[in-house]
């Protein structure tokens, strides 16, 4: 007897039910005879040795598949089990309960050559509805749609790759979802796995009083991928970390990447939110954000994006990671929002950054460019709100690609090590301090400019792997010919501080800039690398800086790094010395600078109304290219010293 029958012979409640029950299987020939159940077996065992082609979807009471037995969809179909109403890996095991075995259409998506993931998920949207041939409703609750409105959804997964919520056209407003994974994803530069994603030009996603969270290595919680417009309102998103494959190693190719880059500073493998593909907009309102490591608003894989925080909290909750992530000329906006993390505030590589307060006159701008359709009582009902930033370590970090930063209104920056940390990138920098902005260091460091600290990867088996280790250069800098340290260069740090009052340092310990080859934010670089000095031009303006502003050297407080010792990248002692490759041009417009250390600049100029002089009980003395020199208003250019000492 065929082993599949017993199951039919033993639940059969009559000969006549046992009559219409149809079996279909194949000669016992192959390893695996496939076989066809009816649905009206409910109570099915596969035993070893045979495969059970589920033709069509199949509510079953309980299921048994003994080791050496499968389950599997027809060619060209995905099969997905739910166990009262959660998603679950269908493996060898016993299952009893509301089941339901959904077959669904393949859904293939390329993400590479050599890389195409088969999406799964609990409802799939188009602009119609709901694509009933790619959703596994079973898992999706007791929904509801009314018009272009879904609401009640409840997704749960315990399974591995299963996507929630894919909203691939139309405008779509989702209100109260719950959805809650425990498993795995796949690849978050695709969203394989995610619980939320919108996807293509032509979507709007509004997702409103929802609870997303996730637990396992990328299982992003939410994703807007390739054009669309994610709107999230009054939610709750949180994610946490699982356990990687024992075989898996650390590595930095996409696709494959599935940890934090421990060159970053951070450690962890899962990140809350991510944005991809070209011209995404992603906006979150009042909503709570977390992430127990690596990151909470994370950008990959795209260019021209806006990704913006408008009366929200961001958090990190375990040892280390970063509020936001700013990439491929992307737009990172905090409006009266709050980020409280242990390692970056935000990490920036050839993107921009815009911290300010949520005024009325902000958000109806933010509601028009970004096409949040808030509506007047909306606006209202959201309270102007400032922006505080607040890292155990950084505020932002700037390398690779650079980037800018626009600090406004009375943001405040609240940091334990310097607010702004410049691994030898370009950057841009601009503090309005009129209507309070304050910028304060734990360690008393404003901006450090450094070499990179990133050793890069290593190339291993086709992937990038995190292997490579840091060590600190042992000779000292050499002159770059014909790099002018008393002028301002594309590659230089360009900061301007604006009626604001500072107290900290300004260090300048960069060697010289590495531009093109190597490794860059998405993978090997294919411009020839090039060499260039990297200047700090710094302007205060209507400003008073208490503190040192000078060239130095630097070195790592543990030498050499590897991955373990990650959390000591970007930690340096600095020594002011003369500059190399690394200027320091200094603008004071109607400011006052009182000199606690040795400085040592390349181009001063004092404007009128402009004053420097010492803290109390001591007197500031100028020396250019060794010479002493009195401090009056005018421009000074060459070796410059100024140098605080008791009366």
């Amino acid at each position: 007897m065929n082993p599949l029958l017993r199951p039919l012979l033993r639940h059969a409640l009559a000969p006549l039910a046992l009559a219409a029950a149809t079996l279909v299987w194949a000669q016992p020939a192959p390893p695996m005879p496939p076989a066809v159940i009816a649905a009206a077996a409910r109570n099915p065992v596969v035993v070893a040795g045979d495969a059970w082609v589920v033709t069509k979807t199949t509510p079953l009471e309980s299921l048994k598949i003994e080791a050496g037995g499968a389950v599997v969809a027809p060619a060209g179909h995905s099969l997905t089990m739910t166990v009262d109403g959660v998603e679950t890996t269908l493996k060898p095991g016993k299952y009893r309960g509301r089941i339901v075995l959904t077959v669904t259409v393949l859904h293939p998506v390329k993400f590479s050559a050599i890389q195409t993931h088969h999406f799964r998920q609990a409802l799939y949207l188009d602009r119609h509805g709901v694509v009933a041939a790619k959703s596994v409703t079973a898992a999706a609750g007791p929904f509801q749609i009314k018009g272009q409105e879904l609401s009640g959804a409840r997704i749960r997964s315990a399974g591995e790759n299963f996507n929630g919520l894919l909203v691939a056209d139309g405008r779509w407003n989702v209100k109260d979802l719950q959805l809650d994974f425990d498993g795995n994803g796949g690849n978050d530069f695709a969203g394989y796995g995610a619980g939320v994603m919108s996807d293509g030009k032509g979507t709007t996603l509004v997702l409103e009083n929802a609870k997303v969270t996730t637990r396992g290595a990328v299982r992003t919680a939410v994703i807007g991928h390739n054009g669309s417009n994610l709107v999230v309102k009054r939610s709750k998103i949180a994610s946490f970390g699982g356990e990687l494959p024992a075989d898996y190693v650390s590595n930095v190719t996409p696709g494959e990447m599935k940890d934090a880059p421990w060159m970053l500073g951070i450690r962890g493998n899962v990140r809350a939110t991510n944005v991809l593909g070209n011209d995404t907009t992603c906006t979150y309102i009042d909503s709570d954000l977390s992430a127990d490591s690596w990151g909470v608003l994370s950008v990959d894989a795209s260019q021209n994006i806006e990704l913006t925080a408008l009366n929200s909290r961001l958090e990190v909750t375990g040892p280390s990671g970063y509020g936001s992530y700013a990439i491929g000329n992307s737009t990172n906006n905090f409006y009266g929002s709050t980020v409280n993390v242990p390692t970056h505030g935000l990490i920036m590589t050839g993107g921009h950054a815009v911290f300010a307060a949520s005024t009325a006159a902000h958000v109806a701008a933010l509601n028009q460019r970004l096409k949040l359709g808030l509506t007047a009582a909306e606006m209202a009902g959201l309270p102007a709100q400032q922006t505080v930033i607040r890292s155990k370590r950084y505020g932002v970090m700037i390398w690779g690609d650079g980037g800018t930063v626009k600090v406004g209104d009375a943001t405040r920056f609240e940091t334990g090590e310097a607010v702004f940390l410049n691994k030898a990138a370009d950057a841009r920098i601009e503090v309005d301090g009129s209507q309070g902005a304050t910028l304060h260091s734990g360690n008393g460091v404003l901006l450090q400019m450094m070499d990179n600290d990133d050793p890069g990867p290593v190339m291993a088996d086709g992937l990038m792997a995190n292997t490579g280790v840091w060590r600190d250069p042992i000779t000292p800098a050499t002159k770059l010919a014909g790099f002018d340290l008393g002028a301002t260069h594309a590659t230089d740090t360009v900061v301007s501080f604006k009626q604001i009052k500072l107290q900290g340092d300004f260090f300048n310990a960069v060697r010289q800039r590495t531009i093109g080859g190597g490794f860059g934010s998405e993978g090997p670089r294919k411009e020839a690398a090039k060499v260039s000095g990297a200047n700090l031009v710094l302007t205060l303006e209507q400003s008073e800086l208490t503190g040192v502003v000078t060239a130095a050297t630097a070195r790592h407080t543990k030498d050499p790094i590897t991955a373990a010792d990650y959390e000591s990248l970007g930690r340096v002692v600095n020594t002011p010395a003369p500059a190399v490759n690394n200027g320091v041009v200094l603008t004071l417009e109607r400011s006052r600078w009182t000199v606690t250390g040795p400085s040592h600049l390349t181009r001063l100029t004092v404007g009128t109304d402009s004053v420097i002089n010492a803290p109390s009980g001591q007197a500031v003395t100028m020396t250019v290219d060794g010479v002493a020199t009195p401090i009056r208003p005018g421009s000074y250019r060459g070796q410059i010293v100024l140098q605080p000492a008791a009366l």
